[in-house]
């Protein structure tokens, strides 16, 4: 029995408020790291070439479900199992982005060093919160909520690690605006009294059957989730690399694209978290996962039409895009709902982060892959391609989810 905090006998309240402030610690230095340094560099003179090796920088949270075991397994004594993992990982984190406001956008070396240490801190905290959170939330009633709240804080994160960021750093500068956030980062540290963690079980490390990859993946069900997992977002990825292109060609002007991929798209975020949640609360997995899944095609057919004429006007476009926006933002809930409770109570960092990293890993294709086919296909070949994924997914989630439960049953 892993360390856990049981809602029954603690305050709801509390618990949401810890999961929310853990969230938001690792998606504000996220997004401050992938969003707004890139774009304070190219700023400030950096070559497309060089802020481009920046996305060297998304490694650690692709490769995290490597090194997730061993955060399963080891303890900090007093400090606790994933809050000593938490409150050592913030702490470096804060440090290093501190230490960051001292490096001179110029050397390309010294901030990929720094920004690899700041990324290994969050991947490393991301699986101590994940597991956390996967040990206290034990029913789908519960998930729906936390994972509501993970959805919202990323959006979150989007606005202040992001967008806040980046208007910081055109009017205070590269320095004064990461030592702010360094600053920042610290805050949610101010919720660790509330996460509790029982000592009553034996520290992980002295188990016998310790925290592995190879013991999920022999689990029943474990690799229909998988496949789920890398089938249901491909679809995604590609559209969202070329979103941004295709409004730009079809009209409508750099800044009102901006405000569609950011203040927009955010609040849209934050509402799709909440209603997911909600529809969650109330329905079968299968139920909002295959509704998702058919709105999700319906967006990419409305959206080959207005690329092929059929259907026009700037105001169609604008919807299309903040409906895909919360469309994101209520997988997200569904998929990391159902990947908490597809994950062992014994390693639950280990078997969350290697189902996150499958779902990210082919997203990250599918977005590589988007602007070739967009190329040789056109944006309507795109949206075509998009949409025959789209079904794809529809027609193989019921049947992958049906083993995967089945085989946890059994399990």
């Amino acid at each position: 029995m892993s360390s856990t905090l049981r809602l029954a006998t603690s305050s709801p309240t509390r618990t949401w408020a810890t999961i929310a402030a853990l969230y938001l610690a690792q998606s504000v230095p996220s997004y401050l790291l992938i969003m707004a340094v890139p774009a304070a560099l190219r700023a400030s003179g950096m070559s497309l070439t060089q802020v481009g090796l920046l996305s060297v920088l998304m490694l650690p949270l692709m490769l995290k479900f490597l090194w997730a075991p061993w955060v399963d397994r080891k303890s900090w004594g007093r400090l606790g199992h994933r809050r000593g993992w938490i409150v050592i990982t913030q702490l470096s984190c804060c440090a290093a982005i501190a230490a960051l406001a001292w490096v001179p956008p110029s050397s390309i070396t010294a901030l990929l060093v720094v920004g690899m240490v700041i990324a290994l801190c969050i991947a490393t905290q991301d699986i101590a919160t994940d597991g956390y959170a996967t040990s206290i939330l034990h029913n789908q009633t519960q998930r729906a909520t936390g994972n509501g709240i993970q959805a919202a804080a990323v959006a979150a994160g989007v606005l202040v690690g992001g967008m806040l960021s980046m208007q910081l750093f055109e009017h205070w500068g590269w320095q004064a605006t990461l030592l702010l956030m360094a600053g920042l980062c610290l805050l949610p540290l101010l919720a660790l009294p509330w996460m509790q963690e029982t000592h009553a079980a034996a520290p992980p490390c002295m188990r016998a059957e310790r925290p592995s990859i190879l013991r999920l993946l022999r689990r029943p069900g474990i690799w229909a989730i998988l496949l789920l997992a890398m089938s249901y977002r491909l679809s995604e990825g590609m559209v969202r690399s070329m979103e941004s292109s295709y409004m730009l060609t079809k009209g409508l002007s750099l800044s009102q694209v901006g405000t569609l991929s950011g203040t927009a798209a955010v609040t849209a975020g934050l509402l799709g978290s909440v209603v997911a949640a909600w529809w969650l609360r109330r329905s079968s997995q299968l139920t909002v996962l295959l509704g998702l899944c058919v709105i999700r095609v319906g967006c990419y057919v409305l959206f080959g039409m207005h690329a092929s004429g059929h259907l026009g006007g700037s105001e169609v476009l604008v919807v299309l895009a903040l409906t895909l926006s919360m469309l994101r933002y209520m997988e997200m809930v569904a998929l990391y709902a159902l990947f908490m409770g597809a994950s062992s109570q014994k390693q639950p960092g280990t078997d969350f982060s290697v189902f996150v990293c499958a779902e990210l890993f082919t997203y990250m294709v599918s977005s590589m892959a988007g602007g070739a086919i967009a190329q040789q296909l056109s944006f309507t070949g795109l949206f075509a391609v998009a949409t025959g994924l789209g079904v794809m997914s529809l027609v193989l989630t019921p049947t992958l989810l049906r083993k995967a439960q089945h085989g946890l049953m059994e399990h």
